[in-house]
């Protein structure tokens, strides 16, 4: 069965066919370069039979030029599936926020999909990270966060039951929890410990995120605490690789 061709969205074409003003190869390239800047990220890129039609040269001259943009990191090229829009990689800083205070931050709308919540028995784990009894009643918060639309992260977290009762009546999906947790329950957190893995997502989690199965991902372990030093959460999210970097201060010890 012949791969689909992706035809390019019919605006400005003479952009394609224009002479360029120095070599036909970098005409090419910042052409490709302007076309990914201005599409939405995850979009598809036109195939390389269309591209090669369209600026009227070789195949392997656009495919030169998309391996440079793959490169620079601006695409992705799926096997079987295209060369996918892929803006810049974010930075997982050490400062201690929500994820919908760092994506406003860098000036992206945050929202979540896939939102299950749910309130049952804590495991021996959950119980001891959070430092209840086991058994006792924990609220289970999932859901997919994303960032202008865009998935990034698959986020669990756990917190007490009893210490915030109607925590899952008033958490709306789109909600930032820190937010919900500071004005109904004057809590402010102030510190976490973090631990991070690298993991494959598994073909369920992949189809979540809309990445490939197995691709790498980070496994981010957190337990955050509040200004009186009490637990408030305990999660393991997991965030894409190919959108996230992760950034620590390291220093030598003092003689």
């Amino acid at each position: 069965m012949p791969r689909p061709r992706h035809e390019l969205h019919p605006t400005a074409p003479d952009v394609f066919t224009a002479e360029p003003d120095g070599p036909k190869g970098q005409h090419i390239k910042d052409v490709l370069a302007a076309l990914v800047l201005e599409s939405r990220d995850g979009s598809l890129l036109p195939s390389e039979r269309v591209l090669a039609e369209r600026f009227r040269v070789a195949r392997m001259t656009v495919r030169g030029a998309i391996g440079e943009l793959e490169d620079r990191g601006l695409v992705r090229r799926v096997p079987g599936r295209g060369t996918f829009v892929q803006h810049p990689t974010l930075t997982h800083s050490e400062i201690f926020r929500s994820f919908s205070e760092d994506m406003r931050n860098r000036g992206m709308a945050p929202g979540s999909r896939s939102f299950r919540a749910r309130t049952r028995p804590a495991t021996r784990e959950i119980a001891m990270r959070l430092g209840i009894e086991p058994a006792a009643s924990v609220h289970s918060i999932e859901r997919v966060r994303t960032a202008d639309g865009i998935p990034m992260a698959l986020e669990r977290t756990n917190l007490s039951a009893d210490r915030y009762p109607d925590l899952l009546a008033v958490m709306g999906r789109d909600q930032s929890l820190y937010e919900v947790l500071a004005r109904v329950f004057g809590v402010r957190l102030e510190s976490a410990e973090q631990t991070v893995a690298i993991a494959r997502l598994s073909p369920a989690q992949a189809k979540r995120l809309e990445v490939p199965e197995y691709d790498s991902a980070f496994l981010i372990e957190r337990v955050s605490v509040d200004n009186m030093g009490n637990v408030v959460e305990f999660g393991r999210s997991l965030y894409r690789g190919d959108r996230y970097a992760i950034q620590m201060h390291v220093s030598r010890p003092a003689e």
